[in-house]
């Protein structure tokens, strides 16, 4: 198997909006995995931040699972500008155990309603970060984190950038899908109408006009309407530092494989998350701080945080009711520097 065959299963991997933001090259020290902005407006987390760190993670042990036990494992580096993941040319396998590309490539995100969780145990995934899971089939619990997760679409509603960011990321024509970036509108839950609702609240202008009536409050409780209604959640939650981050990035990709693996399907919720860090890094509208830091608060009071700890994803998880639209891929060559023979 070539090595443009490899690097495409590898980047099945999960990434904010499907932003794919890898690169790979080759080095003395074989081949290199670095961070790359493909987005069409800016990425608003740039090559350090949450969400790209969790999309390296997820990269990495896709890497990890193609990889033969037997070969040097892949070398993680962080440093203060980037991320890099190096591989041998020797630990890339000749031909993969096509149950493993199977595995890898049936990894699906499924935004319908689910029915309820299998009778029979969800199986342990193992695993020796320091990044946990915590599983919830209470309802009550599940009730308190979708109003937490409410908090924090509404202020998401509220944020420019994150509006521009969300509508950059949307695919609405078949020509705009092709092109294997972004999320087809068709991968979305929309109820009748909602394409047209979406194509008009695009301009954020409009949007901002919207919101002074309250528009958000009613997306924001749309938007967690699905997680309110969860047979089961799931949250990884852990350390605050780039390594933590990256971890739980991979520890989240060996979770969603076992779960599709098991006919379980996976809604991931980052609102939480990214809401949470932005209050953090004090890049919040003042409006918002108090809601902000109450549905923090009410997460880590329901998951029972520690001081260090944060929530770093959010599954909805349940039994899939109907079989979802895929988001495409870009061609393997928009992931491979001419080094690499492209």
């Amino acid at each position: 198997m070539q090595t443009s065959d490899l690097i495409k299963i590898a980047t099945t991997a999960p990434s904010a909006d499907n932003s794919q933001p890898w690169q790979f090259s080759a080095s003395p020290e074989g081949i290199v995995c670095r961070y790359k902005d493909r987005a069409v407006k800016q990425d608003p987390f740039g090559p350090l931040g949450h969400g790209t760190l969790m999309s390296a993670g997820a990269l990495l042990e896709n890497i990890n699972t193609l990889c033969p036990r037997q070969a040097a494992p892949p070398q993680l580096s962080i440093d203060a500008a980037r991320w890099s993941i190096v591989t041998d040319f020797s630990a890339w396998p000749d031909s993969p155990d096509s149950a493993i590309v199977n595995l890898l490539s049936s990894r699906h995100t499924n935004r319908h309603p689910f029915a309820a969780l299998p009778t029979q145990p969800i199986g342990n995934v193992k695993h020796a970060f320091s990044t946990q899971i915590i599983t919830l089939t209470a309802a009550e619990s599940i009730r308190r984190l979708a109003n937490a997760l409410t908090d924090c679409s509404i202020a998401r509603f509220n944020d420019q950038e994150l509006h521009e960011w969300l509508f950059s990321s949307l695919r609405w024509t078949p020509t705009e899908v092709d092109s294997g970036t972004g999320l087809d509108l068709k991968t979305l839950h929309l109820p009748p109408g909602g394409r047209q609702f979406m194509q008009w609240i695009a301009p954020w202008e409009r949007m901002k006009l919207l919101n002074r009536f309250g528009i958000y409050r009613i997306l924001a409780a749309a938007d967690s309407a699905l997680f309110r209604q969860a047979p089961g959640v799931m949250a990884f939650v852990g350390g605050q530092t780039p390594k933590d981050v990256l971890e739980c990035g991979q520890l989240m990709q060996r979770t969603w494989l076992a779960l599709n693996a098991q006919g379980i399907a996976v809604h991931p919720y980052y609102a939480l998350t990214d809401l949470g860090n932005r209050l953090r890094q004090k890049k919040l509208d003042g409006r918002w701080a108090a809601k902000i830091q109450g549905a923090q608060t009410m997460a880590a009071e329901v998951l029972q945080l520690g001081r260090d700890e944060q929530v770093h994803m959010l599954f909805r998880i349940g039994t899939p009711r109907q079989i979802p639209v895929r988001s495409k891929r870009l061609p393997v060559t928009a992931f491979m520097e001419a080094s690499l023979g492209v």
